[in-house]
């Protein structure tokens, strides 16, 4: 018999103290300071390096190779450790552990292609009503990082050696803080962060869409190595890939002959391989779109959060989660960030 509409029992009233609900505000705190204070320190550091190299060394700032392996130092060998150090204090447990067949984890890779999708989607309309409305053409910021440094560096920063760190930092040592809280929040609160540290409007929606899909694998599997392994497939498939496409030929000028109808067969047998390697790259990414929608929308409606140990009161999680010290610094941080990337070509 279905049951979809059957009345489940009235729930309990859950209570909380006021020292539980300060308890609980300051996990949240000291979790969104800890990303805060990541931000800090290398935003910090970032000027101060680009201080210093434009007295001694400027033309280094204009290198690409440079600019992506001191952004990555950074990040990962500095503010990595001192996040670590801040969240070690709030109590971690993962979540329960079960394996991904094969077959499943393409079929999450699949979802992940298409949620990318949606956000990259979503981000392009936002630019264009920018562009088009407020006169105003923001920088695709991702697109300029890759065409400025070489392949092999893309693919071991973007693609392998990025995924691995966000994947330890925004799912596992984050998640496991939150999985008391229960699914739903360990889920969301870190994708909505990990959107947010990209740091500028092109990329959140799609990087918030995909980080639901890694947490959810993470928090289903409890295994990190999943999550991480489809990052990086995305990374280098989506990211490395195509941007290393478009730099075999002149990319503007197909997509200006491409809108005028004006491509000749001259022009096609000059840049051959790029083209064929193009049209057969956007062939399987509409497959794989159309499959992670099939499934998407299959397992949408059968998809149930757990919920935790730790319930909130009704009406006190947002402000438990959101109005905190380390919360409103973090939301600020982030906005500042994103408007400073956004609107400074």
């Amino acid at each position: 018999m279905n049951n979809d509409f059957d009345f489940e029992p009235k729930q309990e009233e859950i209570i909380m103290s006021d020292e539980e609900r300060k308890t609980h505000k300051g996990v949240f705190s000291r979790l969104c300071l800890a990303f805060a204070v990541y931000i800090l320190t290398v935003d910090v550091l970032s000027v101060a390096l680009v201080t210093v190299l434009e007295k001694l060394s400027p033309e280094l700032l204009k290198n690409g190779n440079f600019s992506i392996i001191a952004s990555s130092a950074l990040q990962y060998l500095i503010a990595f450790p001192i996040l670590y150090l801040i969240m070690k204090g709030v109590p971690a447990k993962a979540p329960a552990v079960s394996k991904l067949t094969v077959k499943q984890f393409l079929k999450f890779a699949m979802v992940g292609i298409f949620v990318m999708y949606v956000g990259n989607y979503i981000s392009s309309m936002i630019m264009v009503y920018m562009e088009t409305i407020l006169g105003f053409t923001p920088e695709n910021s991702v697109e300029t990082v890759l065409s400025e440094t070489s392949l092999i560096l893309s693919i071991l920063i973007i693609g392998i050696i990025g995924p691995i760190v966000e994947e330890l930092i925004c799912r596992k040592l984050f998640i496991d803080r939150l999985t008391p809280y229960g699914e739903a929040i360990a889920i969301f609160i870190p994708s909505l962060v990990f959107g947010l540290l990209h740091g500028n409007l092109y990329q959140f929606f799609y990087a918030f869409f995909l980080g639901i899909a890694f947490s959810f694998i993470y928090v289903r599997t409890g295994k990190i190595i999943y999550s991480t392994l489809l990052h990086i497939f995305i990374n280098l498939f989506c990211g490395v890939f195509p941007s290393y496409i478009m730099t075999m030929f002149d990319y503007e000028e197909f997509l200006e002959l491409s809108l005028a109808g004006t491509i000749t067969e001259e022009y096609i047998s000059a840049n051959l391989l790029p083209l064929a390697l193009l049209m057969a790259y956007e062939f399987i990414m509409l497959a794989m779109v159309g499959i992670g929608v099939y499934h998407f929308t299959k397992n949408l409606r059968n998809i149930r959060f757990n919920k935790g140990e730790i319930r909130f009161p009704k009406g006190a999680g947002a402000d438990i989660m959101f109005f905190n010290a380390g919360a409103i610094l973090l939301i600020v941080l982030c906005a500042v960030m994103m408007a400073v990337n956004t609107f400074t070509v």
